[in-house]
């Protein structure tokens, strides 16, 4: 599960909110509230901006999961009157998968607790939509870029019949119209279809079947890969690793 949730949902997610705060010029403030964080029990205060961290490990983002909604918080603080909405519904969507993620890492259930479990999924599948449109693969990027140059094309051939004075109105309508088109390919060809999207609808039906969640980890096989597998090739010679090596 801290897998799946840590390095599966969250590493996407991630992706989407620094794209999010790029796009609304919010990244410094994160940066900054990231490294103001104070020490406490349980709680490793990070050693990094957030952009310095190369590669996260399980630990470090569970650790992260413990402060990224105040974090984002506070990076999406005093919003203007066109970013009530959009940070309102981005943090909402954070929220409801840090309650997900909690709630399903208890090692008991209820009905009560699978209900409240079942209820934040919800709330994140309804809010996602915000992150959308930093779901862009690489050749629909390329399709969208090819779009907008072909439009550039066309506006720049109908600008050189239009007077000086009107050019500058006509050039904002004219990027505006490309955000509107580049928004409209991106909804009507982006989606949130991957698997470990998927599978945390199944999670009510384990509980119910199986028990508790945590109990299936994967911690304790990779730490006993770590104790036969890794430590024997560190003293093997690197050469017969799959038998034991014969001593003359």
């Amino acid at each position: 599960m801290p897998h799946l949730i840590y390095l599966g949902l969250f590493k996407h997610m991630m992706e989407w909110i620094q794209r999010f705060l790029t796009k609304h010029a919010r990244q410094q403030a994160f940066e900054d509230a990231w490294t103001a964080l104070p020490p406490r029990p349980g709680f490793l205060v990070p050693k990094m901006a957030y952009m310095e961290v190369t590669q996260w490990q399980g630990k470090q983002m569970i650790n992260l999961g413990c402060c990224l909604l105040g974090v984002l918080a506070v990076a999406l603080r005093h919003p203007d009157s066109t970013q009530v909405q959009p940070f309102r519904c981005a943090l909402t969507c954070v929220r409801s998968l840090l309650d997900f993620t909690m709630m399903a890492q208890y090692r008991s259930h209820r009905p009560e607790t699978i209900s409240y479990m079942e209820e934040y999924a919800t709330q994140f599948h309804k809010r996602k939509e915000i992150f959308l449109e930093f779901r862009i693969s690489k050749p629909m990027q390329r399709k969208a870029n090819e779009s907008r140059k072909e439009l550039r094309r066309q506006r720049a051939q109908m600008r050189d019949r239009v007077p000086p004075s009107p050019r500058r109105r006509i050039h904002d309508d004219d990027r505006e119209e490309e955000n509107d088109q580049r928004m409209e390919l991106i909804h009507s060809e982006s989606n949130f279809n991957f698997v470990k999207m998927h599978v945390i609808g199944h999670f009510r039906d384990h509980i119910y079947m199986f028990g508790n969640i945590p109990i299936y980890s994967t911690e304790y096989g990779e730490l006993g890969q770590t104790e036969h597998i890794k430590d024997g090739w560190r003293h093997s010679n690197k050469i017969y690793t799959a038998r034991p090596i014969l001593c003359s």
